[in-house]
């Protein structure tokens, strides 16, 4: 994503030159994107394109060609550099002697009600969030999700027509056999799928049900699965899952290994809507992705759990400790069970109802007792509990274990989602 960073000062506040040099040098010194001083709209009208352009004001009397320019854009966030703490205190007190501040709001005002795609940032954090939730934005409008199989007959709450997705955003989706799986499934080699193999051998610390061929077939799914995605030149998919257990393995290994080791995204049971809620969350946290099932507890808490997830959970430099079991509803396979991230903030999402809302809901992760369900499972304790309930908007959620509320909130209205 190209960004274009533009410092708008009028000469008739900076008459120091020198001065409005050497600070116009240290406040864009740690920018590694290109960057313009216009003074006076001198040569606004050459200012190249860019798919974001980051507006700062240094001065007053420059409304006008703020405004002038920010047409030119798709994306618009105009930043207080003035404001104490986003650079040298010195720099900052001249900014605010030549009029930035009011320049900021008066802009500002004018934008949101003018420029469906303009931000506001108040720190170089929310600037790098707010940036990160546009990269995201331009990521899922240029993807490309295979749904392979269908969705599986139990799952009830995804979109009628695949075209709901494609209208609101923009989102390439193909459908595939599981045809297609099943031929790579029979072509891949053991040395093929030896990466699979040694990177769930290496960080698991038991195995319980599975047999040693159990892997093996395991790690050749997840490789014919990966290859599938890489010969369609796809960023993730919705796989039905179950239909592939006639071969005698699963597709729990393939999930977890997409979600945890690649850029790509990867939903179970064929649930189109939980892969676009992960193509919405994977660039805007460091941590990685979860799809899974809810359990509704007595204590107004819920037990997530699936036979899949990620092993790199929270810090993607920290295995969390696995077992490999069997897959709980088969029998079969390989599956894993991740010990949960106890006290780990997390955000639960989904868009559902034919891609029109989206949930949004924050929690931690807490003690809880192991149940006859899936093998990986996660006690959450949301921050209302009641609002889970009442705004559900399908079976499973994606969870990040990371607070991204804002981030999705800030995303969710650029397509227009009705946040519930």
């Amino acid at each position: 994503m190209k960004k274009l960073y533009v410092y708008f000062v009028a000469s008739r506040y900076w008459t120091n030159r020198e001065l409005l040099l050497d600070s116009y040098k240290k406040i864009s010194c740690d920018e590694k994107d290109e960057s313009v001083l216009i003074i006076d709209g001198q040569g606004i009208e050459d200012v190249s394109a860019a798919d974001v352009l980051i507006v700062i004001p240094m001065s007053g009397v420059v409304q006008k060609y703020i405004i002038q320019l920010a047409k030119k854009f798709d994306h618009v966030i105009i930043y207080g550099a003035y404001i104490r703490g986003n650079c040298e205190e010195k720099i900052c007190s001249e900014m605010q002697k030549c009029n930035a501040a009011p320049t900021l709001m008066d802009c500002w005002s004018v934008l949101k009600r003018k420029h469906k795609n303009s931000f506001l940032a108040l720190s170089k954090n929310e600037l790098n969030d707010k940036l990160s939730v546009i990269n995201a934005f331009k990521h899922i409008t240029t993807s490309k999700l295979l749904l392979i199989g269908g969705a599986e007959p139990w799952v009830i709450s995804t979109a009628e027509k695949l075209d709901y997705y494609r209208k609101r955003f923009k989102v390439e989706i193909q459908e595939i056999s599981q045809e297609e799986i099943l031929k790579e499934y029979k072509k891949v080699t053991i040395r093929d799928s030896g990466f699979v193999y040694d990177y769930f051998k290496s960080l698991s610390n038991d195995m319980i049900e599975p047999t040693n061929d159990d892997l093996i077939n395991s790690a050749k799914m997840a490789c014919a699965l990966i290859n599938v995605l890489k010969k369609n030149d796809a960023n993730g998919c919705a796989v039905a899952c179950f239909a592939l257990l006639k071969t005698g393995t699963t597709m729990c290994l393939g999930v977890s290994y997409i979600n945890d080791c690649t850029d790509m995204v990867a939903a179970c049971e064929g649930d189109m809507d939980s892969a676009i809620t992960m193509l919405m969350m994977k660039k805007l946290t460091d941590s990685n992705l979860w799809i899974a099932n809810p359990g509704l507890q007595p204590n107004n808490t819920v037990n997530f759990n699936h036979c899949t997830g990620p092993i790199h959970m929270v810090n993607k430099n920290e295995a969390q400790p696995t077992i490999l079991r069997n897959h709980h509803e088969s029998g079969i396979g390989v599956a894993l069970q991740i010990e949960a991230p106890i006290n780990q903030q997390v955000t639960a999402c989904r868009v559902s109802d034919n891609a029109s809302k989206i949930t949004i809901q924050k929690g931690v992760v807490i003690e809880g007792i192991y149940e006859n369900v899936c093998r990986t499972q996660l006690h959450i304790r949301f921050d209302d509990y009641k609002h889970y309930l009442d705004s559900a908007l399908g079976c499973h959620q994606v969870i990040a274990f990371a607070d991204i509320r804002d981030k999705m909130n800030m995303l969710a209205k650029m397509f227009d989602l009705q946040i519930i």
